[in-house]
């Protein structure tokens, strides 16, 4: 009896048991920390946080552009260090809300609030 194989040797009717990425010595894949733009112009959007700083503004040349006329061309800042992401005023005007109350920096968790005059982000952690 022939039995047929996959490239890692097993019998491709087996089923095999174990954690994601166990077979292959790779982990689960994980999504990226995430902005979701909620309310406010373009929304609904998400804006996968990839780089280790963005920029968020209404000018074109910053990473997460929204066109608000109550938000500065730079206005806060993104910075990731790990699986970290904490949210940075850039001296803007209008300032910076998170969760309702107004910070010049603050280290970010799930489910966090951003507003920024009339657009509101949620924070997603990734996974």
């Amino acid at each position: 009896m022939i039995v047929s194989e996959d490239r890692f040797g097993f019998d491709s009717d087996s089923t095999l048991v174990g954690e994601p990425g166990a077979l292959t010595g790779w982990g689960p894949i994980r999504r990226p920390p995430r902005l979701e733009l909620l309310q406010g112009p373009g929304a609904p959007r998400a804006f996968d946080l990839l780089a280790d700083e963005m920029v968020i503004g209404r000018s074109s040349q910053v990473e997460i552009c929204i066109e608000s006329q109550l938000m500065s061309r730079r206005h806060a800042a993104l910075r990731r260090s790990g699986p970290d992401v904490r949210l940075v005023d850039l001296e803007s005007a209008n300032g910076v809300y998170l969760n309702g109350v107004r910070v010049h920096s603050a280290g970010l968790l799930e489910g966090d609030t951003i507003q920024i005059g009339d657009v509101l982000f949620v924070y997603r952690e990734g996974g």
